[in-house]
């Protein structure tokens, strides 16, 4: 080793021998001096590299025996035109060090002349090590990419709950960026309610008592930021096992949560159709025997009488329980609708007294009916279900004495599924205002949620205001509430505008005989109505025969086919159906009218049969009104539906 540095020294360096040795001994690199294969000396890091300890133990080595044996190294001899010093190139090779491990080496040479000995200087590094570490940078790099592109959001948090990393899907979700994020309490952004069963679940982690946990919450972001996470907390423990860090995957379930919610609203529409098919028709077969004797109870007493009032009152909750029904077939969908050209302006105005009863005498009752008001089309019976639920809630919402206002105007609105986008519609408006006590945001926020109802015990069913959204909704309108805490609330609904003028209103209908000389077939298994409805009949002038069932009706028909203007048939009897009736009534009498009554008749009816359906609960009034419709129609085999 001696000879060598004293033949370096003496060519360039200046340097004192010892120095140059020690900056030889200490390099990072793996350095050797070699002469004729064969290694003179060697500094630590190339001893180190092939996994000896001293560099002595290297020195005397054959190069060969530090090169597999495939490999051959390139020399450049003087006869290749190569000039002193010139250097040999870089060359990669498989090594095996001291203890059998393999390690992949770069190695580069350089020829040396020197007093007249011909010596080789190597440098040679690992480069399996810079290849781990290319393949860590690699891995941290996929690492970061997949952790960011993450659609679930992945938050470290440190024993304490403190946040140390998050994704964007976090940031997203929160509505805050990374920096805000990072270092504050996770617990922060979890809905106040829902904290403290987190802190104690996570306290228990970070304890190490618990590996994981998992369960759905609420989280409360920035601005309008919120829903519900489902959330996943697992523990990562240190080299020692000792509690280190959690890692928590978050799915943004907020979307599955309204599904399941409105599935759930599904699930109670479906369950009130399957209640109100069962028993709409027994239901409002009783009151239609209610109504019919009250008309007739009526019609026989003054109208001063204190026994006419009590009557009176007897057919308004008749009403009330005709509304309910009417109020719950809207709801499961099962509603038969009949829909007509209608003003606005006269069914209020032709409700006004009821309404004003509804109200009491404490509550001021005010129209403010806008002239030249455009007609709309629907059903009689779902306006009026509009504006007396309207009313009713007003009405609910006053304590004391107060004033209810019913507003109607033309206007122009867009509607919910517009033809082109921003589009506006001719609508006609109906608005009711109050001066109760008014709602505060939340309670407006699930105003129209079915079953929902701020009323006190046996005051509200929560179906009044479910109802006036499911039938503007399903005409095509809109529906808008206005309200505040201690001002009053103002509800108003649009209803799209129709061109064509409303249908002449039906007189009142009287009870007294008239002298008609027309023939009613009256088939009705329910006796109570039988009875009441064959009396009102009889009162007015109609012939009148009746029958309990579908087959002694059928052989009334046969036995005064000639004589018979109208069936009046239940839609639903024993044995025989009203349409079955019906069908095999016309083949004897094609000319006969038929009108179909019942208390309930689910969707899917037949729509080319051309007979008209009735609905139950109906009063004497009623009755008598389409009877004399159908009877004064033209006389046509094939009459079209009433509508």
């Amino acid at each position: 080793m001696g000879s060598a540095l004293r033949v370096l020294t003496s060519v360039r360096s200046p340097l004192e021998p010892a120095l140059l040795a020690a900056a030889f001994e200490h390099c990072p690199e793996a350095l050797a001096i070699a002469e004729q294969e064969r290694i003179l000396h060697a500094n630590s890091a190339f001893a180190d590299l092939f996994g000896y300890v001293d560099p002595a133990e290297v020195c005397g080595r054959e190069l060969a025996s530090l090169r597999p044996n495939s490999h051959r190294c390139w020399r450049v001899d003087s006869d290749d035109g190569a000039s002193p010093g010139g250097s040999h190139p870089t060359c990669e090779f498989v090594s095996e060090r001291r203890d059998g491990s393999r390690v992949r080496i770069e190695s580069s040479c350089a020829r040396l002349r020197a007093q007249d000995r011909e010596l080789v200087v190597l440098t040679m590094r690992d480069v399996s090590l810079r290849e781990r570490r290319r393949i860590i940078r690699d891995s941290d790099r996929r690492f970061r990419t997949i952790f960011e592109a993450a659609p679930m959001g992945i938050v470290q948090c440190g024993q304490e709950g403190q946040v140390l990393e998050t994704n964007l899907a976090v940031e997203r979700m929160l509505g805050r960026s990374r920096d805000e994020l990072r270092g504050v309490f996770f617990q922060e952004f979890l809905h106040p309610d829902d904290r403290d069963t987190d802190s104690i679940l996570f306290r228990e982690l970070a304890e190490g008592k618990r590996e994981a946990y998992e369960h759905e919450l609420r989280y409360a972001g920035k601005g309008s930021a919120s829903g519900w996470m489902y959330l996943k907390v697992s523990l990562v423990r240190g080299l020692a096992g000792e509690p280190q860090s959690a890692i928590a995957m978050i799915e943004d379930i907020t979307e599955r949560k309204r599904s399941e919610q409105r599935l759930r609203e599904a699930q109670k529409v479906e369950a009130v159709g399957r209640l109100v098919g069962g028993v709409a028709h027994d239901f409002n077969n009783l009151l239609t025997g209610i109504m019919l004797y009250c008309d007739l109870l009526v019609a026989g007493l003054d109208p001063n009488s204190r026994q006419r009032q009590h009557a009176d009152e007897i057919r308004l909750a008749g009403e009330h329980g005709r509304a309910l029904i009417l109020q719950l077939l809207a709801i499961s969908r099962q509603q038969v609708v009949e829909p007509r050209i209608l003003c606005l302006n006269q069914v209020v105005g032709n409700s006004r007294n009821l309404l004003a009863r509804l109200i009491g005498d404490n509550i001021e009752l005010k129209l403010n009916l806008a002239e030249q008001i455009g007609n709309i089309r629907m059903d009689p019976a779902q306006l009026q279900q509009i504006l007396f639920n309207l009313v009713l809630n007003a009405r609910d919402a006053i304590s004391g004495s107060g004033c209810i206002t019913v507003e109607t105007r033309n206007c122009a609105f867009a509607p919910v599924e517009p033809v082109l986008p921003h589009a506006m519609v001719q609508g006609v408006m109906l608005a009711v205002t109050d001066s109760g006590c008014g709602m505060s945001a939340e309670t407006r926020s699930h105003l129209f949620e079915l079953f929902f109802t701020t009323k006190d015990h046996g005051r509200g069913n929560g179906l009044g205001l479910a109802t006036v959204h499911s039938i503007v909704k399903n005409a095509g309108g809109t529906i808008q509430v206005e309200s505040e805490v201690g001002h009053g609330s103002r509800f108003t609904v649009i209803l799209p505008r129709v061109p064509e003028p409303p249908g002449v209103p039906m007189t009142e209908a009287s009870h007294s005989p008239a002298a008609l000389n027309e023939t009613i077939l009256l088939a009705e298994d329910n006796v109570t109505i039988r009875t009441a409805a064959k009396r009102i009949l009889s009162e007015s002038g109609y012939q009148v025969l009746e029958a309990g069932n579908g087959a002694d009706a059928l052989a009334i028909a046969q036995q005064n086919h000639n004589a018979i203007d109208l069936l009046l048939a239940d839609l639903v009897m024993p044995g025989m159906t009203g349409r079955e009736l019906a069908e095999r009534v016309m083949v004897d009498c094609p000319s006969v009218r038929i009108l179909y009554m019942s208390g309930y008749e689910p969707r899917g009816a037949d729509e080319s049969d051309p007979v008209v359906f009735f609905r139950k609960p109906f009063t004497g009034a009623e009755l008598l009104q389409k009877i004399r419709q159908i009877l004064d129609s033209e006389p046509t085999k094939n009459s079209k539906k009433d509508d």
